[in-house]
């Protein structure tokens, strides 16, 4: 045990551990802290796992848009006035059954709809956005019958 007088007049004792403790260099020291074998844990996940569990579940989803336009559409004919009613509750009823299911955490999604008359010519629908390709992605089916198609497409985004 040693007792050493500071410029500003204190006194500093030193024992043996003290005195072994300042000797070790600075990497002994860190090892010695038990957080130091801890692997950091991500708090925040910046990108899903690629594969099933995270994923925007494509599948699932064109369940729903098939089920919902059949479920709606199928003995209908082709009217302008009633077009719009049906395009709502489409797109409403399909927002409802993603948004409900547990496997679209973290996605933002939107839903589109088309309704239009059949008459035996050709339609192009176009679409165009700005995402990440490795995350985000767009999933359309169509239905027909003798009067008219339609057209539902659902963009699935990652929340970052």
């Amino acid at each position: 045990m040693a007792a050493t007088k500071s410029d500003a007049g204190e006194i500093e004792v030193k024992t043996d551990a003290t005195k072994e403790n300042e000797k070790q260099p600075k990497k002994d020291k860190e090892k010695q802290t038990p957080d130091a074998d801890k692997k950091e844990e991500r708090a925040y996940s910046m990108r899903p796992t690629f594969g099933e569990g995270e994923m925007f579940p494509l599948p699932t989803i064109k369940n729903i848009m098939n089920t919902v336009m059949s479920q709606k559409l199928k003995d209908k004919t082709y009217d302008k006035v009633l077009a719009t009613t049906w395009t709502h509750e489409i797109a409403d009823e399909v927002n409802q059954q993603i948004a409900s299911n547990p496997k679209v955490k973290r996605y933002k999604h939107v839903v589109q709809v088309m309704l239009g008359q059949e008459l035996g010519a050709g339609a192009t629908y176009n679409s165009r956005c700005c995402w990440d390709c490795d995350c985000d992605t767009s999933v359309s089916e169509v239905f027909s019958n003798t009067s008219l198609f339609c057209v539902c497409t659902v963009f699935g985004t990652y929340q970052y």
